[in-house]
Order: C-alpha cells, then sequence, then structure tokens
C-alpha cells in the first residue's frame, strides 16, 4: 500500500514552527529579575514558557510569587498564610500546569493549580516520618521528591487530570548512599532517556544514579567532588550543578549511561548563595537566595542581606 506522507509532513512541520514560535516569543528580557519582599528568602524555582513567567517561593512566609520574564513584573501567585504553608523549597510546573512545591522544614509538599488556588496537600512527616522535603523533578507520568534527612525518596503521578497522592517510593541505606550531617539529597533531575535520576549529596558533593525500574543505585564516578550541589539540571549528557557556598555553577560532562562525569569550569558571576535553577531558552534562572544570611537558631545574627532579593539571568555557555 502507497501513501502520500506529504500532507501528514506539513502537518507536522507546521506544528513544530507554532510550537517553536511560541517558545521564542518568551523574550528573557531582565538580566536581574527583583522578588518582593525584605525578608522573602527565597530558594526554588520553576518556570513555564507557556506563561512566560517564573515562580518562586519563601522560606519564610511560603508566599510564591509569580514573575513575567519580558517585563519583570511581580505579583503574589499564592498566600502562604492563606494556604497553610511556611516554608517553599523545590519547586516544579509539570505538563498540566501545576506548580508543585516542597515544603522544606514542614515536610509537606503542595500542588497549585494555574491560577495559584490550592488543589492538595500532603504532610509527609505524618504519612511516612519525613525529615526535610528540598527538591523535585518531573516527566509527563510522575514527579519525585528527596529528603535532605531521611534516606527516602518519595513519587507522586502526575499524568492523569488529579494528580496522585505522594508515595513513599525509595528507602535506602548508608551502603547505598551515606547520610551524615547537615544537608545530604538535595538536587534532583530525571535523564533526558527517562531511565534514570540523579540527586546530588550536598555535604559530600557526590552524585548518584537511580535506575527509575529496578531502584538500583550507582555513585557516578566524578573528578572532583561538588560539595554544597543543591539545584540541579541536565542537557543532553551534561549535569548543571549550582553550588550554593560558591556562588557559582559548574557543568558536569556524564558519559557511560551517566556513570562517570568531568567536573568543567564554573560559570556566573554575582550570584549570592545560589540555590535552584531552571532552564528558561539559551538562559539559567537563578535563585539568589541568601540563605546563609537567613536568621536562624544556629546563625542568630547573620550579615545583614544585599535588597531587593533576586533572580539572576545567566548565559549557559
Amino acid at each position: 500500500m502507497t501513501m502520500n506522507c506529504k500532507p501528514m509532513f506539513l502537518a507536522l512541520a507546521l506544528s513544530f514552527l507554532l510550537s517553536c514560535n511560541k517558545h521564542d516569543a518568551v523574550k528573557i528580557n531582565q538580566e536581574l529579575y527583583t522578588i518582593p519582599g525584605n525578608t522573602f528568602f527565597p530558594e526554588g524555582i520553576a518556570f513555564s514558557s507557556r506563561a512566560g513567567a517564573f515562580f518562586s517561593g519563601s522560606t519564610t512566609n511560603g508566599d510564591v510569587v509569580r514573575v513575567n520574564v519580558e517585563t519583570g513584573a511581580a505579583s503574589v501567585f499564592a498566600s502562604g498564610a492563606q494556604q497553610a504553608r511556611t516554608d517553599c523549597r523545590g519547586m516544579k510546573v509539570d505538563l498540566k500546569d501545576r506548580l508543585w512545591i516542597c515544603g522544606g522544614e514542614e515536610n509537606k509538599v503542595h500542588v497549585l493549580d494555574p491560577k495559584g488556588a490550592l488543589i492538595q496537600t500532603w504532610d509527609l512527616k505524618a504519612l511516612y516520618n519525613s525529615g526535610f522535603i528540598n527538591d523535585c523533578a518531573a516527566d509527563d507520568q510522575y514527579i519525585y521528591f528527596t529528603d535532605s534527612r531521611i534516606q527516602k525518596v518519595y513519587r507522586a503521578a502526575i499524568s492523569g487530570s488529579q494528580p496522585g497522592n505522594v508515595e513513599e517510593w525509595l528507602n535506602f541505606t548508608n551502603q547505598q548512599i551515606l547520610y551524615g550531617t547537615g544537608f545530604n539529597a538535595n538536587g534532583i533531575v530525571l535523564t533526558p532517556d527517562g531511565k534514570y535520576i540523579i540527586i546530588v549529596i550536598s555535604n559530600t558533593g557526590k552524585l548518584y544514579r537511580i535506575d527509575r525500574s529496578s531502584k538500583a543505585i550507582i555513585e557516578i564516578i566524578i573528578n572532583t567532588p561538588v560539595t554544597a550541589g543543591d539545584g540541579l539540571w541536565i542537557t543532553g549528557e551534561t549535569l548543571y550543578v549550582s553550588r550554593n557556598t560558591t556562588n557559582k555553577i559548574f557543568p558536569v560532562k556524564l558519559s557511560d549511561s551517566y556513570s562517570k562525569g568531568t567536573v568543567g569550569a564554573e560559570f556566573g558571576d554575582n550570584l549570592l548563595f545560589n540555590t535552584t535553577i531552571a532552564r528558561a531558552g539559551n538562559y539559567f534562572l537563578v535563585v539568589n537566595s541568601q540563605l546563609n544570611k537567613r536568621p536562624s537558631a544556629t546563625n542568630p545574627t547573620p550579615p545583614a542581606v544585599q535588597l531587593p532579593f533576586t533572580v539572576s539571568r545567566v548565559a549557559i555557555p
């Protein structure tokens, strides 16, 4: 049987061009985006090309702001007080434009609809005795969450019209991934082939690969540790590690099915304790959290913050 493929090809080409034009229409205009609030201390970030905006959340009051990447205009997207949220860490926008938020110290996961209304909250401390819900990564089927103090990874299904419940997906031991004092598992990404999860351990600077099917865990052998590793992003075989205390981003060239890596030259100027990152076109949007200057029980009189809080546009080498 013969088939005329030209109409199908033209339709696919037109669809591709329309999607590209829509994406290209979003201009990342600002070198610095202002986050309002003198005590906001942002940590997480999620970019939506469809909305032409990024979202960031406060670690002090749980507010989420929406920032237009063309104009820089910022507004409160969701109130922490109204949604019983006091802490925001890592966040992601899924394919249904829902915003997922890691609750950090309060050990909750929140999901908001595209207008900022709360869909559901899960208390992972009550459910699974979690320790610190830090970051998340998603594809079109699932979203995964790291715990910086308890050796677990959590997961929720996101393919349906309503989000699935957050489940305890993986438990591991010190023989698999060593946990110590401070922050352990932090940033998380899914590899482009969909086979693996990669996480960074902040206090040791080690990277680990988790097989999504078998749940087998291996350490990714790298030439130098990426200590203070915070947010992660992966493009092809290059993993980008935002290292907060260095005020820089480091590329890691991965090989052999993501089992080995070489840490490359740092980049990013004038960053301030950079935490999570999101890709927007040829740039990273990088959160200048200044969390090292946030008052706490262990840091009661920190240095003054540099106001306003900002998100930097960083060109990807």
